[in-house]
């Protein structure tokens, strides 16, 4: 598609029922060319200046009279010759502002359904997070090189203000089927479309889970950059943020506060991952491609605020080797297939409460009967569990609380209490969670 082309179907991406091979030419064209992305966001910004604040709302008995009208005029309208003429490029330019103004005013209570008491920098952060998503649609791929409060060799979702920064990368290709990787270090974890792979080189495990495997938790937001704006748009428009608005040099910046997000009744969880903190999220957008440019995440503390994530750069578009989506079994990995997970089954470990899981767990390791715990461990890898018996063998138990539940984490904390064959004292919150199809308690974490 050549820039003529583009410029007399442009006003066809502001329609809803736009033919789809179409849309796709007008966004290919859009990537490459410059000139014609200019004109494109300079007339998104006249459909933004064309909304009204208020709906108007047209009388059931006008609305009745236009139909009846339209209906006498349709058989005089069917027997009029058509007339072609050819428009010379102001009229061009006019009739692609009268359309866009057609397509508004039909679009009117779709654009403003939910948003019509947002005011002021609400309402600007609102349609400015429109237009990024618009944009956003448009990369084919992205590699983010960012740095989080972390351990190497934790899980994904963990963050805390106490750790150090780790350098963390993501790649992303968004062609069907889409594909990533993402690499703290300590794990990487990869997409090839079909399934996820998640390597472990402390353990030299690999997991093994669907599309859909949980293996970097709320990090998988970051892999989408128009969820995280639509994320940040359901915020504004049910005002459960608050948002500040800036344009400087080039750049647009926006931050947004929030407050954490889930059951506090026990604040075990506060602050141990993004969504589980009162955090401000600070974006740097390209006024011109409306692309997000940069992010910074702080948690909010009282009076105090530590960076807990921040991008240091965001490539769109750029080469990335398909060796990047596949990942080499490491020599002599051992793959836990989550699948089998998954459908696990265990009566004894279903039918009872976390509490009681928890005892049984510990009694077992006390008395060194590991094999009657093979279940609720059955996320851990033979090298995972060699660590596990040479801490745990032996251990005496002082005193098993009562279950808790925290922030947003869906299974249930044990707090318990054991003395190590050492003689060590230490408290332990086990982590047990049974949100798979036969409900059987596994160990999540806490060891």
């Amino acid at each position: 598609m050549d820039c003529n082309e583009f410029k007399r179907e442009m006003t066809s991406l502001f329609d809803a029922d736009v033919d789809k091979a179409l849309a796709a030419e007008l966004k290919e064209h859009l990537l490459t060319c410059s000139a014609c992305s200019a004109d494109f966001y300079e007339m998104e910004e006249v459909v933004e200046c064309l909304n009204p604040r208020y709906l108007p709302s047209a009388p059931v008995l006008l609305k009745q009279n236009i139909i009846n009208h339209l209906s006498k005029e349709k058989q005089p309208m069917k027997n009029k010759t058509t007339r072609t003429f050819r428009l010379n490029s102001t009229i061009k330019k006019v009739a692609a502002i009268a359309a866009v103004l057609v397509a508004v005013i039909i679009a009117i209570p779709l654009l403003h359904k939910g948003n019509e008491s947002l005011v002021g920098e609400a309402k600007a952060g609102n349609s400015l997070l429109e237009s990024s998503i618009k944009a956003t649609g448009l990369i084919k791929n992205m590699v983010m090189k960012l740095r989080v409060r972390t351990l190497p060799n934790d899980n994904f979702a963990l963050v805390g203000t106490e750790y150090d920064m780790v350098e963390h990368t993501i790649s992303k290709s968004f062609e069907k089927p889409e594909k990533w990787r993402i690499d703290k270090g300590g794990r990487v974890v990869v997409c090839d479309g079909k399934q996820q792979l998640m390597w472990i080189p402390m353990a030299n495990g690999v997991y093994k889970g669907s599309l859909d495997a949980g293996f970097v938790e709320w990090f998988r937001i970051l892999l989408d950059p128009e969820s995280v704006l639509r994320k940040e748009q359901t915020g504004i428009t049910d005002k459960t943020s608050e948002v500040r608005m800036a344009e400087k040099d080039g750049e647009i910046h926006m931050t947004v506060t929030s407050k954490a997000q889930g059951n506090f009744i026990n604040d075990y969880s506060k602050n141990r991952s993004i969504n589980e903190s009162d955090n401000r999220r600070e974006y740097v957008f390209s006024s011109q491609t409306k692309l997000i440019k940069s992010l910074k995440i702080y948690v909010l503390e009282g009076s105090k605020e530590t960076l807990i994530l921040e991008t240091e750069s965001i490539d769109y578009n750029v080469p990335i080797s398909p060796s990047t989506f596949a990942l080499a079994l490491p020599k002599g990995a051992e793959v836990t297939d989550l699948a089998a997970v998954q459908n696990i089954k265990s009566e004894t470990f279903s039918t009872i409460s976390s509490k009681r899981a928890a005892e049984i767990i510990f009694d077992s390791m006390a008395k060194n009967r590991w094999d009657a715990v093979k279940v609720p461990f059955a996320q851990y890898n033979f090298l995972l569990m060699k660590l596990i018996k040479r801490k745990c063998s032996g251990l005496k138990v002082v005193k098993i609380g009562e279950p808790f539940k925290s922030g947003l984490y869906p299974g249930e904390y044990v707090p318990c209490e054991v003395v190590l064959r050492d003689g060590y004292t230490r408290k332990i919150c086990l982590a047990l969670r049974n949100d798979n199809e036969n409900k059987v308690w596994l160990v999540d974490g806490g060891l």
